[in-house]
């Protein structure tokens, strides 16, 4: 008889455990494959080569920053007042004696009329004064003449009793005599009293009218600052140059010695560049730089170096020794170059990226063919803007990977892959 066969279930199992083994040993024989070439592969389109140089090389530190003014001076206010009128804004340019702004100050207008009349006022009575001490200089006079007139005759009566007297005529008395003595006497000292209140009375009248004229020039120099006020509420520039900002609008109430603007003189412009802290210790006063407006190129030197660090930077001041372009304005940005110093007869390359200035690091070096490149350990020197001074660790002509990429640091070795 037939028996039945029974088919038994496939074991899938097994299936999907030689799958699995043959990924693992394709995985594997990649990875055995990229590292007998060089480890880690990188498309060489993805990174920057230089190579090392023997020779001079400038150590150049570069910064970032703008050009300000010089000196700048704030315009104030010398007189209270209500703001009329404001005709300039930030970023115009003004002459001295351009008008800024105008004031409104009817009190001080006011006070400014009123000194006007006091000052007609006094000189008025100046001339009454005038006039009236003219007129006692005559009165006094006249007393003086009819003293000398009653001296005079006093004395012609005297004279002649004397000389009938010293005849013995018997026509004079000796009492008349001596009554007409005294009565001469009197008469001289009267005479000598006017004339001593003539002589007083000039003084005091001179006093008099002293008093009355400072009384007036006081009341013109009130006068000429009030003046001076009225004609403050036009505020005009001082200098020339441009309007750095605006501290005031119409309708607003100042007092006196508020800021109004701010103004700089555009031909006292200087440079203020940012650079790095860790490279201050290697920039000194005096050394040239070069300033880029991005149009034009101007040589300067350096004037301060600020003794605070800010957010990791120390400002330096750079003052133009070429004429500033035509371009050059307060808060224009620029780029500067300070040139260090020279090294002559050194190793050097382009800066890689995170080389560090006198310390040692690392850089992969190209192979010959440059297909691979290795890790290798190196001691920097001097760095500048885009080169660094090699001390060790490099030959010339070696070529090194400037770029860097945090997939691949950390490998010893990496593949260029230019296909």
């Amino acid at each position: 008889m037939d028996i039945k066969r029974i088919d038994k279930p496939r074991n899938h199992r097994h299936w999907w455990l030689a799958c699995l083994v043959l990924v693992v040993i394709s995985c594997l024989a990649v990875l055995m494959r990229n590292l007998s070439f060089g480890g880690y592969e990188v498309p060489a389109s993805r990174v920057l080569i230089g190579e090392v140089k023997q020779g001079n090389m400038v150590v150049e530190i570069r910064g970032n920053g703008m050009l300000v003014p010089k000196h700048f001076s704030w315009i104030a206010s010398s007189v209270e007042g209500r703001v009329e009128t404001v005709q300039i804004k930030a970023g115009d340019k003004v002459n001295a004696g351009d008008l800024i702004a105008e004031l409104k100050n009817p009190e001080l207008v006011q006070k400014t009329e009123e000194l006007r009349w006091d000052i007609e006022a006094a000189e008025a009575e100046m001339t009454a004064l005038e006039a009236r001490q003219q007129s006692q200089i005559l009165d006094q006079q006249a007393m003086i003449l009819e003293a000398t007139h009653d001296y005079e005759r006093a004395r012609l009566q005297f004279d002649a009793e004397a000389v009938l007297l010293k005849r013995n005529s018997g026509s004079v008395s000796v009492l008349d005599y001596q009554s007409s003595a005294l009565d001469t006497e009197q008469l001289r000292e009267q005479k000598k009293i006017e004339q001593e209140r003539l002589a007083k009375l000039i003084l005091t009248q001179k006093a008099e009218f002293k008093a009355a004229q400072a009384r007036i020039n006081r009341l013109k120099k009130t006068l000429a600052r009030s003046e001076a006020l009225v004609a403050a509420m036009a505020i005009k520039a001082d200098r020339a140059g441009v309007i750095q900002s605006v501290n005031l609008e119409a309708g607003q109430r100042i007092l006196r010695g508020h800021n109004i603007a701010k103004i700089a003189a555009l031909d006292e412009l200087i440079a203020e560049l940012k650079v790095p802290e860790r490279q201050i210790k290697n920039i000194s006063l005096g050394q040239p730089v070069v300033i880029d407006t991005h149009a034009t190129r101007i040589r300067g030197n350096i004037i301060r170096i600020d003794p605070m660090v800010v957010s990791g930077t120390v400002q330096v001041d750079i003052e133009f020794a070429d004429p500033l372009p035509e371009e050059a304005r307060p808060e224009f940005s620029i780029e500067g170059t300070i040139e260090v110093s020279q090294l002559e007869n050194v190793m050097y390359v382009p800066r890689p990226v995170f080389a560090q200035s006198n310390a040692p690091g690392s850089v992969y070096r190209l192979a010959p063919d440059g297909h691979t490149a290795e890790r290798v350990s190196v001691v920097f020197g001097l760095g500048s803007a885009d080169k660094i001074q090699i001390i060790s660790g490099l030959n010339v002509a070696d070529r090194i990977i400037l770029s860097s990429d945090s997939a691949w640091e950390h490998m010893d070795s990496i593949r260029l892959n230019r296909s």
